[in-house]
């Protein structure tokens, strides 16, 4: 399949993913996590609590500037062609393969982003890794500069809520 079909296709899947997320995210915290903190642990209850009063336009906001930094790796993709930029992508997408799931079934309750995880990113990270295995593109190397690309989005995630944080304050 040609590279530019999975990039669209990344990039759709990524946003119908972010925006089931951001439509989710504030009425969760507002009905469910109130039933359901008790549930988890509390190191990351703490960690919770600093966004239990997010708003969906704050939350966009960590989507859009997390979604030009992803799109700054796409087109780093496209020009060097580097398949590595965009296994990294997909590796720290694939996470949410993981996330989303166990989160739902330790709290026993609908957790945003659970239903794209299992529909979307699931069947598409199946057809991904499954076309990079039989075109020969993951080697070693290919791996390695894989996990450096999955290392540097995580400061660029943790920066998006920072922005978010500072843009739109969150409604008391």
């Amino acid at each position: 399949m040609d590279i530019y079909v999975w990039i669209v296709s990344f990039l759709i899947i990524f946003m119908l993913h972010n925006l089931e997320e951001i439509i989710m995210i504030e009425s969760w915290f507002k009905k469910t996590y109130p039933r359901v903190n008790k549930k988890i642990p509390a190191f990351v209850q703490q960690e919770l609590n600093q966004y239990k009063d997010i708003t969906s336009s704050q939350f966009s906001v960590v989507v859009f500037v997390f979604s030009v930094i992803i799109s700054i790796f796409i087109l780093l993709f496209v020009i060097t062609e580097h398949y590595f930029i965009f296994l990294g992508l997909n590796l720290f997408f694939a996470l949410n393969m993981f996330t989303h799931p166990l989160q739902s079934l330790f709290l026993r309750c609908y957790t945003p982003g659970v239903w794209t995880t299992i529909l979307l990113i699931l069947p598409y990270n199946i057809l991904f890794f499954y076309h990079y295995y039989k075109a020969g593109i993951l080697t070693v190397n290919t791996i390695t500069g894989a996990l450096v690309v999955m290392i540097l989005l995580v400061p660029g995630f943790l920066i998006s809520h920072k922005i978010a944080e500072k843009w739109i304050k969150p409604a008391h």
